[in-house]
C-alpha cells in the first residue's frame, strides 16, 4: 500500500498553476465567482475521489480550495471564471487519516459513506503542503467530532477479489526468464468501522 500512496502524494504535490492566489484581488473574485458570503481560508488545492471498490491511484483535479463556514469548496477556472467542482461538507464525513506528515504537514484522507476523498492543500510554491490551510480544512471537516486514526500504517486498500496477469522479464546475462504470475487487484475501502480502541477523537484545535 504505501508504494502506491507514495506515487499519489508526489503526484499531488506536483504544479497546478502560476497564478498567484494569495492576493485580495483574486480572494475578492474568488467570492463573487462563488457567491461566497463568509470565507475561511483558500489554497491552491489538488484533490482525488476514490469511489469505494475503485482501484487505487487517480489523476488529480487541480485548483483551489476555500473554507468556509458551511463547507469545503473545492473549484477550478472555466473560461476566466471560478466554476465549483465539488463541496465536501462536514456531515458527509465519518473518519479520517493523515498521510505523509504529522499533523497539519501531512496529506489529508478523508472518508464518506460511499467514497473518499485525498486532499492535498498546496502553498504558492506548488511543492509543499499548505499546513496553515490544513489546519482550517481539519478543523471544519471534523467539526462534528469525527474520528482521526492515530497511527503510521492505516490501511484502506484491500484485495478485490480479482485477480490480473503480471508478467515479469528477469534478465541475467545471456538467459532471458519470463514470470507469469496472477497478482490482485486492490481497491478502496472505508476503514472507519475499525474497533474504536484505534481511534482518536479529532482536536480540531490542536494538531500538532
Amino acid at each position: 500500500m504505501r508504494s502506491l500512496l507514495v506515487v499519489a502524494f508526489g503526484v499531488l504535490l506536483s504544479s497546478c498553476s502560476s497564478i498567484r492566489i494569495d492576493t485580495p484581488e483574486v480572494r475578492q473574485k474568488i467570492s463573487q465567482d462563488l457567491n461566497l458570503t463568509s470565507i475561511i481560508d483558500i489554497s491552491r488545492m489538488n484533490w482525488c475521489v476514490h469511489p469505494y471498490g475503485s482501484e487505487p491511484g487517480c489523476e488529480p483535479d487541480k485548483g483551489v480550495g476555500v473554507v468556509t463556514p458551511n463547507g469545503l469548496v473545492m473549484a477550478q477556472i472555466i473560461e476566466g471564471k471560478y466554476v465549483v467542482k465539488r463541496t465536501i461538507k462536514a456531515e458527509d464525513i465519518t473518519c479520517s487519516t493523515v498521510y505523509g506528515g504529522t499533523g497539519t504537514e501531512g496529506l489529508l484522507f478523508a472518508f464518506g459513506k460511499h467514497e473518499a476523498y485525498m486532499l492535498g492543500p498546496m502553498k504558492e510554491n506548488q511543492k509543499e503542503i499548505n499546513a496553515a490551510f490544513n489546519a482550517n480544512m481539519f478543523s471544519y471537516l471534523h467539526s462534528e467530532g469525527q474520528h482521526v486514526f492515530n497511527g503510521p500504517e492505516i490501511n484502506f486498500q484491500r484485495p478485490s477479489g480479482r485477480k490480473v496477469k503480471q508478467t515479469t522479464i528477469l534478465n541475467a546475462g545471456a538467459a532471458t526468464r519470463v514470470i507469469t504470475e496472477e497478482v490482485d487487484v486492490l481497491e478502496i475501502y472505508s476503514p472507519c468501522n475499525i474497533e474504536k480502541s484505534n481511534l482518536i477523537k479529532a482536536k480540531p484545535t490542536n494538531l500538532d
